[in-house]
């Protein structure tokens, strides 16, 4: 009888929100959230380079000027984030339980699960199967470089990637207002979002989304810039901080920071001011080529197309722009995690682009290379090929077929 009942309830399913799961279900999405939890607990006494000569001091001046909005009034020496991240930190300054480090990754380890959950919802709208959806959501929990970027390093690139999740959510459900109002917020918190900017000018080519959507961009980075003005801190130079962080002043010391792009092939530390207004203008073309090859051909966005596009493009920004970090690729990183739960035949994707951005936290966290970074910029490079090669391949032949039948069209 015990047995039984156990049985039963393991296999019965429940109706949660109009998505039917079961009971193992439900135990696998348990199992692997504590998993992942403790994954993150076990990092938390690890200090980063980058906490002790940045947040640390950054959180101590907010603290010194009152904490939450208060604090945002503070002078700094220097700082390049934006309002609401700085938001965050003030707060946290003030934060009466734990210290600022555990807060800190906190809040990433929420948002680490924001962006779960994000990729979650947008396998289950595509492929209606709950089982696929979880492990869907593991990949993203599970990623190295998402466990260790939050977890162990203390860097917040999870938030902006997980409100673009949500952004490529709606975008998916043809639902463009939610989706750029929810790209807008990721602009808000971190200028790395530009790196998808090209792929939503596509959307809009192709009729995904209108021109007044992307007001939603500003709109919300100016509601992001509101407490700190409301503080006293000079509006113009809040409006102006990607321009500061564009200029990167503190990042001309090297053409590429640890991250395995073309930089890696033709050195570093040589002919920085050159090689890096060159590559400035070689993105742009790479950019307007890809662009433009999109553009003059009629297709229809299929979901594995639409995923392979935002990949390219993301990879083609960090593969040719200078200055880039090893945290710059967590775009293309939960991308590629995408990709495989849109078709698993590319299984080699996420496990080659995950790899690529490791190697460079591994450099900057552990001080150890045991490859040399530019056989991790071949293979980036190789997948962008592969990408390349599959959007050429899939475009022509939608341009041949006659009936105009397309498996798994974008919602509209």
């Amino acid at each position: 009888m015990l047995d039984q009942a156990i049985r039963n309830l393991i296999t019965k399913k429940r109706k949660i929100k109009n998505i039917e799961i079961a009971g193992y279900d439900i135990l696998l999405f348990v199992i692997i959230t504590v998993v992942a939890l403790y994954m993150r607990y076990a990092l938390r006494h690890v200090v980063a380079g980058d906490y002790k000569m940045f947040f640390e001091p950054w959180v101590a001046t907010l603290r010194e000027a009152g904490g939450g909005i208060k604090g945002l009034g503070a002078k700094f020496e220097y700082v390049d984030y934006t309002t609401p991240y700085l938001l965050i930190l003030s707060y946290i300054s003030i934060c009466p339980f734990l210290n600022t480090l555990l807060l800190m990754k906190l809040v990433s380890v929420c948002f680490d699960f924001s962006a779960a959950f994000a990729m979650f919802m947008i396998v289950y709208s595509r492929r209606k199967n709950i089982t696929w959806s979880i492990f869907a959501y593991a990949g993203v929990l599970l990623a190295p470089t998402i466990v260790t970027n939050g977890s162990m390093w203390a860097q917040c690139d999870i938030i902006f990637t997980s409100f673009i999740l949500w952004s490529i959510y709606f975008m998916l459900r043809g639902k463009p207002v939610p989706g750029m109002i929810f790209y807008g917020i990721a602009f808000a918190f971190k200028l790395q979002t530009l790196f998808l900017a090209p792929f939503y000018l596509i959307l809009w080519m192709k009729g995904k989304c209108k021109l007044k959507h992307f007001l939603f961009l500003p709109l919300m980075y100016f509601i992001g810039v509101l407490p700190a003005w409301y503080a006293g801190q000079n509006l113009w130079d809040l409006l102006t901080v990607y321009l500061f962080q564009a200029n990167g002043a503190m990042d001309f010391y090297a053409l590429s920071h640890k991250f395995p792009n073309i930089y890696q092939l033709i050195g570093t530390d040589v002919f920085l001011y050159e090689y890096a207004d060159a590559g400035i203008y070689l993105t742009l073309i790479a950019l307007m080529v890809v662009l433009y090859l999109l553009a003059v051909k009629k297709f229809e966005i299929t979901d594995e197309l639409f995923v392979r596009m935002a990949l390219l493009l993301t990879m083609c920004v960090v593969f040719f722009l200078p200055h880039m970090h090893e945290r710059y690729a967590i775009l293309a990183d939960v991308l590629s995690i995408l990709l495989i739960f849109i078709n698993p035949k590319r299984f080699y994707v996420p496990l080659i682009t995950i790899l690529c951005s490791f190697a460079g936290y591994t450099m900057y966290l552990a001080h150890t290379q045991m490859i040399p970074l530019y056989v991790y910029t071949f293979l980036f490079l190789g997948l962008m090929l592969d990408h390349g090669y599959y959007l050429y391949k899939t475009i022509i032949k939608q341009n041949e077929v006659t009936d105009g039948q397309v498996d798994h069209k974008l919602t509209t």
